[in-house]
């Protein structure tokens, strides 16, 4: 089936994920910094170049876990409450040090505001090709489905699956938006990265989902993107109907969210 052809088990690791901590912390401070009012924070900790670092960021018993790397902006996208940030550095193996851990609260009347920040995984900013094509595409739309369905189509319609990619991607993959635009082809994951950041560039707010869809045995990322005019969060598969782009059988923008199974939020 073409369905099976063009999705990857991604990014699975952050769902088996699992070390044994040393509970001693060490020293440190200011290891991040909020960014409250929009639902973010960024860690400020310089891991150690041959080690190994996490970021676990804890709401309940819900969690997220991240690699500390080069953009190191993490959304708190588990709606308002107190939410744990640890920072772990790895010793050995599967064994790891806290480095910090501390509480904030996250108290914001709009919580859809966190899904239009730049972020680790969906990282833009307003110089990038990307996100001034976002500007262009969008400049004479009168509404936000216009918007949407403009950056939408350019998506659609000019970028290629990466099946090479696919098959050699790293668990640790970062998706680049403006490789991604400038290569014009990408996977699942790059997908959706760029969407959702040329969304969020023009006020758009725009989720990436990962888990599976209907029919589809292997991990998948797709996006949510929020309809101001009805309120409502609607599922778009840019990936998915990308590979249409050359058959005479027009696809729906718009998605069954049932025939969608969300793991993770981003």
């Amino acid at each position: 089936m073409f369905k099976k052809q063009i999705f990857i088990p991604l990014l699975s690791f952050v769902l088996m994920f699992s070390f044994m901590v040393d509970m001693v912390q060490a020293s440190g401070s200011d290891f991040y910094s909020e960014d409250l009012e929009h639902g973010i924070i960024s860690i400020q900790y310089l891991p150690k170049s041959d080690s190994n670092t996490k970021v676990i960021i804890q709401k309940g018993n819900q969690k997220y876990i991240y690699d500390l790397n080069s953009n190191n902006t993490f959304p708190l996208q588990l709606g308002n409450g107190n939410y744990t940030i640890s920072v772990l550095e790895q010793k050995s193996g599967n064994k790891y040090k806290l480095i910090n851990k501390d509480t904030v609260n996250l108290n914001i009347k709009n919580e859809n505001v966190v899904y239009l920040q730049s972020i680790q995984s969906i990282h833009w900013d307003k110089d990038m090709k990307a996100i001034q094509k976002a500007k262009a595409l969008t400049k004479n739309s009168k509404s936000d489905q216009e918007k949407i369905e403009a950056i939408y189509n350019y998506i659609v319609k000019n970028i290629s699956y990466d099946k090479k990619k696919s098959a050699n991607i790293n668990a640790d993959y970062i998706p680049s938006i403006e490789k991604t635009f400038t290569t014009s082809k990408g996977i699942c994951y790059d997908y959706s990265a760029l969407f959702a950041a040329m969304l969020r560039s023009v006020d758009i707010p725009a989720k990436l989902a990962m888990g599976y869809g209907k029919d589809i045995d292997e991990y998948h990322a797709w996006n949510q993107v929020y309809f101001k005019d009805s309120k409502q969060w609607v599922t778009i598969d840019t990936t998915y109907d990308a590979g249409f782009k050359d058959s005479k059988s027009k696809k729906s923008m718009i998605k069954e969210a049932a025939d969608y199974s969300v793991e993770k939020i981003y």
